[in-house]
C-alpha cells in the first residue's frame, strides 16, 4: 500500500527535524489574534482560574445560565463546515465543580472527556467533581446538582463511567452522562503510540456523544488547552477524513485557537497529533481497499457456479485446432453441440453424413447416448443449482462443497462418455 498524504507529510516534517519551527509558526501567527479576555481576568472571576494565563476568550466562552454570576473558564470550539463542537474547559477547582455540571446540564452535554490524572507528579491537577461510591451521591447543594455514580468500567489506558446528573429542586428527569477518563496520558508529555489514544477515540465516538444532534462534549484536562486540543484536533480532522474532504492540520489547528487559546501546547503534542491522524488515515486507506477487493471477488464466487456445458465442451473463442489436441473430439461447433445439449435430443444424422474418425459403428451408437446422457446431466445440474439457491445465504465454504460435488459430477460423466 503508497504511503497516504499524512504520511508523506510526517516523513517530510520528520527529515527537516521541522516540528519545532512549525510549532513556533502556529504560535506566533494565533498571538497575533486580537482577542479579548475581559471576563476572565476581572476581579471577582480571577478565583474560578486554575491557571492565570490560560483564560478563555470573551467572544466563545460558554456562559452560565443560572446564578448571579455566569462565568466559567470553558471556550465553545466549533467547526461548522463538518457539524463539530466541543467545549474545552480547565479542570475543575473545589469551588467550580457544581459549576461545571451546571454547564454540562444547560448545554445538554452528554459527555464529559477527561484527559488527566488528579493528582500528577505530587500536584494537584483537578478536583474530585464525581462520585467514587455508587451508594454515596456527589451533592452540590449550592448549584443545585447531584450526580450519582451508576456503573464504572475499567478498559486499562482508560475508565467509563456511567453518571446519573439530577437537578435538584426541578421536575425535569434526571440524565445520564458518560464520563471518558484517559489515564495513559503525561502531563505536557504523549503517550508512547497512537494506538492506545485512537482506541479511546473510538469508544468515545462509539457512544454518539460527539454527534451533532446533542450537546457539545465537556473536554477537559488541567489547563484545557493541551491534551484537550490535541483530542479535539485529531477528531475534527478524522471527520475530514471519513467524508473524504480536503483538509490541512496546520489551518485546523489555527482556526481553533481563534476560539480558545494555546490549544496544544507543545511541539510533541503537535507531532503526536499528526501521527495519529496519519494512522487513521492508514486504516482507513486499508479498510477501502479490503471492500474493494471484495468487491472484486464475488463475480469469481459466483463463476464457481457450475456452468451447464460439461467440461468436454471447449470455450467458443478458442480454436478448433486447439480443442482437437486437448479433447480429440470430432470437428463439430460448440454452438451445434450446445443446441442439441439445450434442446436435449440425441444427435440425428444430418443431410450429409457424419463421419466418425474410425467409421466405427460402436461409435455411432455411443454418439447417440451422449445425448441423453446429456440430458440427464443438464437434469441433475439444474437440481443442485435450485439447492444453491436455497442455500445463498450459507457460509462460502457450502458453497464450495457444492460447487465441488457438481464438479465430481461432471467429470464423472465425462469419464463414462470417453472410457464408458
Amino acid at each position: 500500500m503508497k504511503l497516504g498524504r499524512m504520511d508523506e507529510l510526517v516523513f517530510a516534517i520528520e527529515e527537516q527535524h521541522g516540528w519545532d519551527k512549525l510549532f513556533r509558526e502556529i504560535k506566533a501567527t494565533s498571538a497575533a489574534y486580537d482577542l479579548s479576555c475581559r471576563a476572565a481576568r476581572s476581579q471577582e472571576n480571577r478565583t474560578r482560574n486554575r491557571y492565570r494565563d490560560v483564560s478563555p476568550y470573551d467572544h466563545s466562552r460558554v456562559k452560565l445560565v443560572g446564578g448571579q454570576n455566569d462565568y466559567i473558564n470553558g471556550n465553545l470550539v466549533e467547526v461548522e463546515s463538518i457539524g463539530r463542537s466541543y467545549i474545552l474547559a480547565q479542570g475543575p477547582l473545589p469551588n467550580t465543580s457544581g459549576h461545571m455540571w451546571q454547564m454540562i446540564w444547560e448545554q445538554n452535554s452528554k459527555a464529559v472527556i477527561m484527559l488527566n490524572k488528579i493528582i500528577e507528579k505530587g500536584t494537584t491537577k483537578c478536583d474530585q467533581y464525581w462520585p467514587i461510591n455508587p451508594i454515596q451521591p456527589l451533592c452540590f447543594l449550592e448549584d443545585g446538582y447531584e450526580v450519582a455514580l451508576l456503573n464504572e468500567k475499567d478498559n486499562m489506558n482508560y475508565i467509563v463511567r456511567e453518571l446519573e446528573l439530577r437537578k435538584l429542586k426541578s421536575s425535569e428527569p434526571p440524565r445520564i452522562i458518560y464520563q471518558f477518563h484517559y489515564i495513559a496520558w503525561p502531563d505536557f508529555g504523549v503517550p508512547e503510540s497512537p494506538t492506545a489514544f485512537l482506541d479511546f477515540l473510538a469508544c468515545v465516538r462509539e457512544h454518539g456523544v460527539l454527534d451533532s444532534n446533542v450537546g457539545p462534549p465537556v473536554i477537559h484536562c488541567s489547563a484545557g488547552i493541551g491534551r484537550s486540543g490535541t483530542f479535539a484536533l485529531v477528531d475534527t480532522c478524522l471527520v475530514y477524513l471519513k467524508m473524504g474532504l480536503p483538509f490541512d492540520v496546520r489551518e485546523i489547528l489555527l482556526e481553533m485557537r481563534k476560539y480558545r487559546m494555546g490549544l496544544i501546547q507543545t511541539p510533541q503534542q503537535l507531532r503526536f497529533s499528526y501521527l495519529a491522524i496519519a494512522q487513521c488515515e492508514r486504516i482507513l486507506k486499508s479498510e477501502s481497499e479490503g471492500e474493494e477487493e471484495e468487491k472484486e471477488e464475488e463475480p469469481k464466487q459466483e463463476d464457481q457456479a457450475p456452468e451447464e456445458t460439461p467440461p468436454e465442451e471447449s470455450d467458443p473463442e478458442e480454436p478448433k485446432e486447439n480443442n482437437r489436441k486437448r479433447h480429440a473430439e470430432p470437428e463439430h461447433s460448440v454452438e451445434e453441440k450446445r443446441g442439441k445439449q439445450e434442446n436435449n435430443i440425441p444427435e440425428a444424422t444430418p443431410a450429409e453424413p457424419v463421419v466418425l474418425e474410425n467409421n466405427n459403428v460402436k461409435e455411432g451408437l455411443r454418439q447417440r447416448t451422449v445425448a441423453e446422457k446429456k440430458a440427464e446431466l443438464k437434469e441433475r445440474i439444474e437440481k443442485i443449482k435450485s439447492n444453491m439457491k436455497e442455500s445463498e445465504n450459507q457460509s462460502p465454504w457450502k458453497r464450495y462443497i457444492i460447487g465441488g460435488i457438481i464438479a465430481t459430477v461432471v467429470v464423472g460423466f465425462a469419464v463414462r462418455y470417453w472410457y464408458g
